[in-house]
């Protein structure tokens, strides 16, 4: 259903803005690369990913990428999406990862891409990286420690010293860890350059900690009450103090950090550059040394100390980590903690940072300031998608384009065989992209370096022989770039300009496809992709839970459109507010079928009633037209004005309801409509008032028809063929589809008359409670026998000036008498009486009757109609 929503969202915009005369193409596209074909794949094949073939797993995939594509274009379809379906984009597409590698290279021309060896989120069952949208927080619960790091070495300022003297070396750092495995890693201590630390001694034990004020109060609640006779200093005087680390005896610099937290730990944070994004801009800044002793499927590398956590799994190697540091006796305490941790989204498993070689696209303080300030060229609907995405901006760290897996678009790079430098040759790269666009991307993996054109000597060493990368492109890189590999390159987009370019996509795509968009347009042309950025919500059961299987609250938006057709789905997105999470349930359909239902009823009954209306001979013109047939084009006009604007501004559930509650519902089912019967049905054929009510319906049909029709395709082409079929399409209408012809306009009526349907509106809904209270009082039976005595005011025009017998037509009533007065209500009702004469038995009316039975309009339409056959 979040599929069904976002696609017909879009196709309301593309279908509104086409019937407005815009050139409007939509091309439907599929990011087709990326880990959940890749594991659906190996999972269906029983395939190893380090025995398989990666050209073999790569065509696989491709079938398995283009018949799910094919499903999906087919149901897409079934909901009235119009596009270039034969057509679209996808990003296997050899044109595409041509644009995608031609961006990569401009990037790294540009110096925003870089290679480095820094710590990324890691997911070791998927053995690869992962970018911080393919991470989702989940409760997990860790084991959490205080751990003791002796003091080797104090600073030389006079704080620092102070307390030397005072305590010499038996003072312990205290750092508190939900991630053991990282101790190995750890190179440093950080402290807060602002915070207070104090030395916490404990009565029973006399052992000494150095601590901040966090961890004085929790040290306290802890073991008791404890006691200090060191004075109090800030963080600044603790830069430069040496502790050991209790695993493996190396140094651990302390330093200086303003991440370290003054509620939260002990005041003091462990630092493993190879382990954290924060920790790794703490140790560059202190040139510390980048550990990170793990391989890609999570587990100790040979070079870890201590030796023995070697082959072990990061998880598995907690346990050994906690009782060697029990054994040594620099274990203070352990328990178990709940919190929130980062899972790979796609297997579900907890992740870690790691540090290793990969590729990335810088987020430097001045291209940060740049990706800021472009937010302010971008239209967001709703507004607070902008602060969404700046939030994001403000902390985004630089992006991780590699990924060690086999399916998408190869890191187009060549490395030295002998120093791993990157070769960097523009002849090279220009033949890299035309083989991509000539023969797709396997082209990487099928010829050697030199296919390529690599003939030049590493320009670091000057090696001649160079391998090629193995790694692939984040997927979220194919889909951010595809301003450029589809707008760009499009016959049919050519030379659009990014005042023209919307994205549509749930708000989960803020940290996605916005973002990644955004990046690379941001560094290689100053300005974001798009103009426009319009956000809806998720789809929720009618409690406001999230749909899942678990909970057996899924509803398929295939089941509904076999159960009630596909425009009970589109209107179901039309009357949602989408800038929230949307709700979805049996109850909320039937309120939908119901509004769909009523659309549809006013629509049989115009359609009906223009059965034999010629538009060139029997439409009637505006100026000729009765009183209240221009109050419905009146009321017509001020739909057109009212949805132009909602459509406008995307308020589809603001047009929604001014099309159907308002309108369709309001004023033509429950009055216009209602009271027309009479005239449509029992006056003659070519009575002057029921070809003006005729020429209003027919103004009426073909008006919302067309205004109906980004949201209810299937129903306004039915209602436009039908047009088409009973041939009472204007001259002007191309009948061969709705879709081809141009979004309503206001209808010009004549100057200086009143046309306000609400007048009428109040003045029958006034009669009606008369009427009601004169039934229930045994006065009358129905409106058909009742007479009216009304009092209106002078100034109350039309009204106060038309025949009674039309003033009783227009609020459905017998007969009617009127006073006129120059003070009071425009319009009130003075008493209810039984109406003159008998019910004549053609209109059921209550009228005069003639000598051949019937009243004298039923008479004279008798006499007029065409003899049965």
């Amino acid at each position: 259903m979040g599929h069904a929503l976002n696609k017909v969202l879009k196709d309301i915009i593309v279908k509104y803005k086409s019937l407005r005369g815009f050139r409007s193409p939509y091309l439907p596209g599929w990011d087709c690369h990326g880990l959940p074909i890749e594991h659906q794949l190996m999972k269906e094949k029983g395939w190893d990913k380090h025995k398989v073939g990666r050209v073999t797993f790569r065509q696989e995939a491709a079938r398995y990428a283009e018949h799910w594509i094919e499903i999906q274009r087919r149901e897409f379809k079934r909901l009235g999406i119009l596009g270039e379906w034969e057509h679209p984009y996808k990003t296997l597409q050899p044109d595409y990862e041509a644009g995608i590698v031609k961006t990569f290279y401009d990037l790294l021309a540009k110096g925003d891409v870089v290679q480095d060896r820094k710590p990324v989120y890691w997911c070791p069952h998927c053995e690869t990286a992962l970018a911080e949208a393919e991470v989702e927080y989940e409760t997990k619960t860790s084991r959490s420690i205080f751990v003791k790091f002796p003091i080797v070495e104090w600073p030389s300022n006079a704080d620092a010293q102070k307390l030397a003297r005072l305590h010499g070396k038996k003072v312990n750092v205290l750092i508190w860890t939900t991630t053991p495995w990282t101790l190995p890693a750890n190179v440093g201590l950080a402290f807060h350059p602002e915070g207070r630390y104090r030395i916490w001694e404990s009565a029973k034990t006399h052992e000494r900690f150095l601590v901040g004020d966090p961890g004085w109060a929790m040290l306290e609640e802890l073991f008791g009450g404890g006691k200090t006779d060191a004075p109090t200093v800030d963080g600044l005087s603790l830069e430069g103090l040496v502790a050991k680390n209790p695993l493996n005896n190396n140094d651990s610099q302390g330093l200086l950090a303003e991440f370290v937290s003054s509620s939260e730990g002990t005041g003091v944070v462990h630092i493993a550059p190879g382990h954290g994004e924060d920790d790794y801009r703490a140790g560059k800044s202190y040139g510390l040394t980048v550990l990170s002793p793990v391989d890609d499927r999570g587990r100790f590398s040979d070079d870890v100390m201590p030796n023995e956590l070697a082959g072990k799994s990061v998880w598995d190697a907690n346990a050994l980590i906690v009782e060697r540091l029990a054994k040594s006796h620099l274990l203070l305490k352990e328990t178990n903690v709940s919190h929130s941790y980062p899972h790979c989204w796609r297997c579900k498993n907890p992740i870690i940072f790691r540090a290793a070689k990969q590729w990335f696209l810088k987020v430097s303080d001045a291209f940060r300031t740049a990706l800021i300030q472009s937010t302010n060229r971008v239209e967001w609907i709703p507004e607070y998608g902008q602060e969404r995405i700046l939030g994001m901006l403000k902390t985004r760290p630089d992006w991780c384009l590699s990924r060690q897996r086999f399916w998408g678009t190869p890191i187009p790079m060549f490395l030295c065989e002998s120093c791993h430098e990157p070769l960097k040759d523009k002849t090279v790269f220009a033949n890299v992209v035309d083989a991509f666009r000539a023969h797709g991307s396997n082209v990487w993996y099928e010829k050697d370096p030199a296919f390529f054109g690599v003939t030049s000597p590493c320009a670091k060493c000057g090696h001649t022989k160079f391998k090629k990368d193995e790694d692939i492109l984040d997927v979220w890189f194919d889909s951010g770039v595809s301003w450029v590999s589809v707008l760009q390159q499009r016959p049919e987009t050519k030379g659009v300009g990014r005042a023209d370019v919307m994205y549509l996509e749930g708000s989960d795509q803020h940290r996605g496809w916005f973002q990644t968009s955004l990046l690379p347009a941001v560094a290689l042309t100053g300005e974001p992709p798009y103009a426009q950025v319009l956000t809806h919500g998720f789809v929720l059961d009618g409690q406001g839970h999230a749909m899942s299987k678990s909970l057996g609250n899924v509803i398929a938006p295939q089941e509904l459109i076999e159960k009630y057709g596909a425009d009970i789905v589109r209107l179901w997105v039309s009357v949602t507010d989408y800038r929230e999470d949307v709700r979805l349930s049996q109850d909320i359909l039937n309120r939908v079928i119901d509004t769909y239902r009523k659309i549809r009823n006013t629509l049989r009954f115009i359609l009906g009633n223009l059965g034999d209306f010629v538009p060139a001979q029997n439409a009637v013109p505006i100026d000729k037209m009765d009183v209240l047939d221009l109050a419905a084009l009146s009321a017509l006009n001020k739909l057109v004005e009212q949805i132009t604007h909602h459509f406008d501004a995307q308020e589809f559930h603001l047009v929604t309801a001014a099309l159907a509650d308002h309108f369709c519902i309001n004023t033509l089912s429950e009055y216009y409509l209602d009271v027309r019967k009479d005239i449509l049905y029992c006056d003659g054929p070519n009575a002057p008032r029921r070809r003006s009510t005729q020429t209003a319906l027919w103004h009426i049909g073909r008006t919302l028809a067309r205004a109906l029709a980004p949201l209810l395709s299937f129903t306004s082409e039915e209602t436009w063929q039908t047009l088409a079929e009973q041939k009472v399409l204007a001259k002007e209408d191309n009948p061969e589809s709705v879709f081809l012809n141009p979004f309503p306009t206001e209808i010009s009526l004549p100057a200086g008359k009143y046309f306000v349907m609400a007048d009428f509106l109040r003045a029958k809904r006034a009669v009606n409670e008369a009427v009601e209270k004169a039934r229930q009082a045994g006065t009358v039976k129905a409106p058909n026998d009742a007479s009216i005595r009304l009092k209106i005011h002078e100034g109350n025009a039309p009204m106060s000036g038309l025949p009674l017998e039309e003033l009783a037509s227009l609020l459905g009533v017998a007969h009617v008498e009127v006073e006129l007065t120059g003070t009071g209500d425009p319009l009130s009702v003075m008493s209810v009486s039984v109406a003159p004469g008998a019910k004549c038995p053609r209109c059921w009316i209550w009228r005069e009757i003639t000598e051949g039975g019937l009243c004298a309009r039923c008479r004279d339409a008798e006499t007029a109609a065409p003899p049965k056959k």
